[in-house]
C-alpha cells in the first residue's frame, strides 16, 4: 500500500502505463524515509502483472503471486550485499545477463537498484550500457537519495521521478494513525527526519529521542572539558553514529542562527569550526571505506575538545 504522500506521483505513472509510455529507466529521488522502496514496489509490480487493462497491480494473477512471495523469476533486485558496502561489477554484470533473456512468466522483466550511489565505478560503467542499449520491455528503477554521486551520464538516461515531502500537516497527521505518539515528539522526531515520516516513525519507535537527549548532555560536557572522550566515544557506539551526528549539526546549526539574530552578539568562530569538524565526520561514516567507528568519534572528541568555547558554544537540553 502506498503512503498518502505518494498517491499523486503514482497516479503520473499509471497514466504513462495507461498510455503504453513506460520508460525503459527511472530513478527515485528524495530524502531517505519517504518509501521510496513501496513506490518501486508497487511500479514494478503492476508492469509485471498479467492483468494489462488496469492501472492496478491485480494482486491475484499467478505473476503478482510470485511478486508477492518475492520470487518472482522476472524481477530482480540488486544492493550491496552486506550493509555499507559497495554494489559490485559482478551483480551489474548478472543483470545484464538475465535482461537477455526471454521472460519467463511476465510480458516484462523489472529490477530495482537500491541505492544507486552505493554502485562503484565500474559497476556503474556496466549500468551504463546497459542504459544505452536496453533491451525490449525491460523496466529499470534506481532508487538514490544522494543524486549528487551518480555519474551524469547515467542520470541522464533515466527519467527523474521526484518523491516529494508531504506538508506538516499530513505527515503529523499520518505519525498520529501510527502510534500513541504526543505532539511535541512527533515534531522534534520530523524535525530530526528533515520532514521524512518513515524515518520520524523509526525515531520514535526506538527510542531515539530519548538517546538523543543524552547525547547533547554528552556534547554539553565535552564542549566543557568534563568528559573523557575515549569513554564517551565507547558509549556512543550503541547509537546510531550518523543520527547522532545529523542530530549535533541540526542543533549547532540553530545555535549559530540564533547567535545571528541578537545583534549585539558577535558571531563565534569556534561554532564554525565545531560544524566543519561535525561535516567532516558524517562524511567519513557514509563513505563505503572500512574505518574505525571508535577511533573515528574519539578524534571528533578530542578535535571538539580542542577548541576554545564559550557560553555560546554550549548547547542547550
Amino acid at each position: 500500500m502506498l503512503y498518502p504522500w505518494q498517491i499523486e506521483t503514482w497516479q503520473r505513472f499509471t497514466q504513462q502505463y495507461e498510455q503504453q509510455r513506460v520508460p525503459h529507466a527511472v530513478i527515485l529521488t528524495g530524502v531517505s524515509g519517504l518509501g521510496q522502496l513501496t513506490l518501486a514496489e508497487k511500479m514494478a509490480m503492476l508492469v509485471l502483472c498479467e492483468q494489462q487493462d488496469l492501472i492496478e497491480p491485480c494482486g491475484e494473477c499467478h505473476s503478482c503471486q510470485l511478486f508477492l512471495a518475492g520470487n518472482h523469476p522476472d524481477h530482480t533486485v540488486i544492493s550491496p550485499e552486506e550493509d555499507g558496502k559497495q554494489i559490485k561489477i559482478e551483480q551489474i554484470r548478472g543483470l545484464k545477463q538475465k535482461q537477455t533473456l526471454t521472460a519467463n512468466v511476465s510480458q516484462w522483466k523489472t529490477a530495482i537498484l537500491m541505492p544507486a550511489e552505493a554502485m562503484n565505478i565500474n559497476a556503474s560503467n556496466s549500468l551504463l550500457k546497459l542504459l544505452e542499449e536496453p533491451q525490449q520491455n525491460t523496466f529499470l528503477i534506481l532508487i538514490s537519495s544522494a543524486l549528487a554521486h551518480l555519474p551524469i551520464t547515467i542520470l541522464s538516461r533515466c527519467q527523474k521521478v521526484p518523491s516529494s515531502l508531504p506538508s506538516a500537516d499530513m505527515a503529523i497527521s499520518w505519525l498520529k494513525s501510527e502510534g500513541d505518539f504526543i505532539q511535541t515528539d512527533i515534531e522534534k522526531a520530523l524535525t530530526m527526519a528533515k520532514s521524512a515520516p518513515l524515518t520520524a516513525l523509526s525515531l520514535l519507535a526506538d527510542g531515539s529521542l530519548d538517546y538523543l537527549e543524552q547525547v547533547s548532555r554528552d556534547f554539553t560536557a565535552l564542549l566543557q572539558h568534563k568528559a573523557n572522550p575515549v569513554q564517551l566515544a565507547q558509549q556512543w557506539q550503541k547509537y546510531d553514529l550518523k543520527l547522532v551526528m545529523h542530530y549535533l549539526q541540526l542543533r549547532l546549526k540553530d545555535r549559530i542562527a540564533n547567535n545571528s539574530k541578537q545583534q549585539n552578539l558577535r558571531s563565534n568562530p569556534q561554532n564554525w569550526q565545531i560544524y566543519d569538524c561535525i561535516i567532516n565526520t558524517i562524511k567519513l561514516l557514509s563513505s563505503s571505506n572500512n574505518i574505525n567507528k571508535v577511533l573515528l568519534i574519539e578524534q571528533f572528541m578530542v578535535s571538539v575538545m580542542d577548541y576554545p568555547t564559550s557560553e555560546n558554544t554550549v548547547l542547550n537540553h
